[in-house]
């Protein structure tokens, strides 16, 4: 499920250095996440905070946390400049993008009935019918609660099967 696999890139990565070199950034999501706060700065988002990375001693996972205050993620020039910058942040790993996940029409309902059951700022799909876990976060949003799961299980019946109740509660529980 594209959502499902969504929340395990936003912890799963390698890296956390905050100047990466460009050949470093490419394949890096910890660098990718500093270098998408820098573009959103340079985009008239200048208070766009700094992505917080945390590294897993021994297992080489790296979590990457976009905490963005709402009064940022709902700004128009939030929404400009993540316009901007969103091709700088990695989306699904190419294996997940053919898995017959949920369509951008079903996610573009699924987004709205969340934001319409209290998940005020949760981002719609990009061009590309893809709900990258970076955009989720970066909008403020953290699925890991019980609100989400609520809204979530309220909103299974737009999406017209292509998201369960079950692939709600283990995209808040974080195991996939």
């Amino acid at each position: 499920m594209v959502v499902a696999a969504a929340s395990a890139a936003m912890v799963a990565g390698c890296g956390s250095s905050p100047s990466p070199t460009p050949a470093q950034s490419a394949n890096n999501p910890g660098a990718q996440a500093f270098a998408y706060a820098r573009c959103m700065r340079s985009h008239g988002v200048a208070d766009f905070p700094d992505p917080k990375v945390t590294t897993s001693p021994g297992q080489g996972a790296v979590g990457i946390r976009m905490a963005v205050p709402a009064s940022i993620g709902n700004s128009p020039a939030y929404k400009t400049a993540n316009q901007a910058c969103q091709h700088i942040l990695p989306g699904p790993s190419s294996g997940q993008q053919d898995t017959g996940g949920p369509s951008k029409q079903v996610l573009l309902a699924f987004a709205q009935c969340l934001r319409s059951h209290g998940i005020s700022g949760f981002p719609d799909p990009n061009a590309q019918g893809q709900l990258p876990a970076q955009t989720i976060a970066a909008a403020g949003v953290n699925i890991h609660t019980p609100r989400f799961l609520a809204a979530g299980k309220a909103c299974v019946g737009v999406t017209h099967g292509q998201i369960t109740e079950a692939d709600v509660v283990e995209l808040v529980s974080g195991h996939h």
